[in-house]
């Protein structure tokens, strides 16, 4: 039996699908790949005699099938399945996803709601009717993919929601022979799980519940009749409905855990791959400084311009000739170049498809989730309506507060919400190329670039170059681009730092600092903005010295946002450990981020914003280590954020 036979692929999402009605997760199987039913139906589900479909790779379709024996072998499941209208039988691995009940036909769509997809993409375009008759665009969680914990917390608290009615109904059944008394306290002890954890934010659907709730405490008199309909009806599928949805919901999570590795992998081979070529073009100045000693007779010795240190590490490192130090630099900085493409590939791959399909996972998931809870809320006012005469007004109330849920309403309100609270979605940092020196200028023995540049030098380095030209404190570069960004409005601009400029504008006004003119003619304040972070980024040292990156991490770790005062102090501690040159360069940029940040309401630019643009610029992690870099990177940006307010304070420069 071949494990691998027939594997089902996917790429996009089912039209069908889309806006489907009552809302059972049978409707989701052709949904997603990976996450098809069986992730949500054990071996032990299945039944010889049973009616299924097999998915058939030569065939390219689904095939109706009955299976005719249930095995295991080694310790794994399997299906033997003999194709309706033909002789021929198949194995199929118990869990495989080419295999699945034959599904029921979908249930009409909830009243009032209107769902569609335009053209073959897997953008959901979902409009409703207003009050007055119009037409509305709605909002789906693709427009929020960058707070995707919003989102699974979002249907993992609906999940919760659907278990804790699912358990009322049950509870209230079993205690059919007790006292009114009874029920309501079990009615008590899950309005108090509710309330301790409530993460529904689909006020509609909470709405619902609590009008439920109040319905079922003016009905225990009732409850005799009622308990068993109560049992088979509601309470035991919509347990059932919890559980398959709860594993489908990890699974999707599973999927997206793995795509963030993957996005991880890529960027920590571009920093080894940079890193490498970075080493390997140290130990051809050394063996190219050796060659010119050679030829005058003399020894490269432990010159200051190494140090004893480096000597020793470089000589370590030394393996061959000059020239072939030289092909094994431009083959690193060619694999570097590589890696760089593959990172930025597969970015786009994780915005523009993976994050997109994981959020329309949960999307369809969550729609289920609240097409069911109107489902079963809807056929619990159904049951009760005739055992409930005396309390008709209220169900008609009842009803009527039902009537008015819609997965589009509360998907766009909690979009929306979300949206305003953590902005929209931010767009991707391209990787470049980090190397002062190209592939030409390695092979032709260059290997600082231009000793001209203001970029990949250290801050000591940028000041050497204009001594004698400017009467500043700062690089000129800094300067000039925070002027510039001012100038040019960029105080007010939606998305100062956070949104990119044109590439060739960058390349272009670099070019420019580079030739020596340091005058900004730009029209646009992206355009500075862009600059400033890549030059933060390429220092030779970063803003804040390697020996200090472990205790601002522990900084970040340690403060608790509950005494600003002393926040203040503990960053104002750190900043005096840094050199003098450095406290001015911080102060020049945390004052302009102070700047930004007090007309955030107008350019959506709050601190933590902006201390997600300039963290990579200001702190940069030795370790190698792919899960400590991960795991660092939000303590970096806590740290940044807590170091732009303590210099952007009072008492620093005007």
């Amino acid at each position: 039996m071949d494990a691998n036979e027939d594997l089902v692929e996917y790429d996009e999402v089912d039209p069908s699908l889309v806006g489907a009605g009552a809302g059972e997760l049978d409707e989701l199987e052709e949904f997603g790949g990976p996450y098809d039913n069986n992730t949500l139906v054990s071996a032990h589900n299945w039944q010889v005699g049973q009616e299924v479909e097999v998915y058939s790779r030569s065939k390219d379709r689904w095939i109706a099938a009955t299976i005719r024996k249930i095995m295991t072998e080694n310790g794994q499941d399997w299906i033997q399945v003999y194709y309706k209208n033909s002789s021929q039988m198949k194995d199929v691995r118990a869990d495989s996803d080419d295999i699945r009940r034959l599904k029921a036909p979908p249930p009409p769509p909830l009243p009032g709601s209107k769902s569609h997809l335009s053209g073959p993409s897997t953008q959901i375009a979902i409009t409703r009717q207003t009050s007055d008759g119009k037409s509305a665009q709605t909002l789906d969680f693709t427009q929020i993919l960058h707070k995707v914990g919003a989102i699974s917390r979002q249907v993992e608290g609906g999940l919760y929601l659907i278990k804790r009615v699912a358990s009322v109904v049950h509870r209230i059944a079993a205690a059919e022979q007790q006292h009114v008394m009874a029920c309501k306290k079990v009615l008590d002890q899950e309005k108090q799980k509710l309330k301790d954890k409530m993460m529904d934010e689909m006020t509609r659907c909470v709405d619902a519940w609590d009008s439920t709730e109040r319905y079922l405490r003016g009905n225990m008199d009732k409850q005799e009749e009622l308990a068993k309909n109560m049992e088979q009806k509601i309470s035991n599928p919509m347990m059932q409905f919890y559980t398959d949805a709860e594993l489908k919901r990890k699974a999707i999570l599973k999927d997206e855990k793995k795509y963030g590795v993957e996005m991880n992998r890529a960027k920590v081979g571009v920093q080894k791959n940079l890193r490498n070529c970075q080493k390997l073009i140290k130990s051809c100045l050394l063996a190219k400084a050796e060659q010119e000693e050679k030829k005058k007779g003399g020894s490269i010795g432990k010159k200051k311009k190494f140090g004893a240190g480096m000597l020793k590490w470089a000589k370590n490192m030394m393996r061959g000739s000059l020239s072939e130090l030289q092909n094994q630099a431009a083959t690193a900085a060619k694999n570097y170049a590589a890696s760089i493409e593959f990172a930025n590939e597969r970015q786009h791959q994780y915005y523009d498809k993976e994050l997109p399909l994981i959020c329309k996972q949960f999307e369809m998931l969550e729609r289920s989730r609240i097409n069911a809870l109107h489902k079963y809320l809807h056929m619990l006012n159904e049951i009760s309506r005739a055992h409930a005469e005396p309390v008709m007004k209220f169900i008609e109330d009842h009803k009527r507060l039902l009537s008015e849920m819609s997965p589009d309403k509360d998907i766009t309100d909690f979009t929306a919400h979300t949206i305003r609270m953590y902005g929209p979605v931010p767009p991707m940092e391209p990787y470049t190329y980090q190397l002062p020196c190209t592939q030409k200028d390695i092979k032709a023995g260059r290997f600082q670039g231009n000793p001209n540049s203001f970029f990949y030098a250290t801050l000591e380095h940028c000041m050497d170059m204009q001594k004698g030209k400017y009467d500043l404190d700062v690089p000129i570069i800094v300067v000039n681009l925070i002027k510039a960004i001012q100038d040019l409005g960029g105080m007010t601009v939606e998305g100062i730092f956070r949104l990119s400029a044109k590439k060739e504008d960058l390349v272009r006004l670099r070019a420019q600092f580079d030739k020596g003119d340091v005058e900004v003619r730009e029209t646009s304040p992206h355009v500075p903005a862009g600059l400033l972070k890549q030059w933060l980024r390429e220092l030779a040292e970063p803003l804040i010295p390697t020996e200090l990156y472990e205790e601002a991490i522990k900084i970040a770790k340690s403060i608790k946002d509950e005494d600003p005062k002393l926040t203040k102090s503990v960053i104002d501690g750190f900043v005096t450990q840094l050199p003098a040159l450095n406290q001015k360069v911080l102060e020049h940029i945390c004052t302009l981020a102070g700047k930004i940040a007090d007309l955030s309401s107008v350019n959506k630019m709050t601190y933590s914003n902006l201390a997600i643009v300039f963290a990579p610029g200001f702190l940069r992690n030795p370790s190698e280590d792919p899960a400590e870099m991960l795991e660092n990177s939000k303590y970096e940006t806590a740290f940044t954020n807590h170091l732009l307010q303590a210099v952007a304070g009072p008492g620093r420069i005007a």
